[in-house]
């Protein structure tokens, strides 16, 4: 086959392969009544909560159960989860919430992270 036929016969064939990819079944759509988040199937454990809570809550002496905060002891587990069991409300607001003040300062919690603990919550807290 000379150099010309080649270039036709590469043509035609790239070209049907383009008719082909474009006419072919598309996939179906995905089914709408269900919503999937990434909470649906995430594990978020008690000590990565922990973890960033003591990050952020308890590292400027803030939350550690004593003096003022005596009632906020963010130390463990059992202080965390006992707090937000009591004041899951107020802890929206004021932690999680779009409009959330603490922790104060430069120390705020990212979107994700707020997520995360969010989504701790609403899976009962497991440890």
């Amino acid at each position: 086959m000379n150099k010309p036929m080649q270039t036709l016969a590469l043509a035609v064939l790239f070209l049907s392969l383009l008719v082909y990819g474009c006419t072919a079944e598309k996939a179906p759509a995905p089914d709408s009544g269900i919503t999937v988040t990434a909470c649906d199937t995430a594990v978020i454990t008690s000590a990565y909560i922990l973890t960033a809570v003591s990050d952020k809550c308890t590292s400027r002496g803030c939350h550690k159960g004593t003096g003022s905060t005596a009632s906020t002891n963010f130390t463990t587990y059992a202080g965390i989860k006992g707090y937000i069991t009591s004041n899951e409300a107020l802890w929206k607001s004021r932690v999680t919430g779009a409009d959330a003040d603490m922790p104060p300062g430069s120390t705020k919690l990212t979107q994700g992270m707020k997520d995360s603990i969010d989504c701790w919550i609403s899976h009962g807290m497991p440890e």
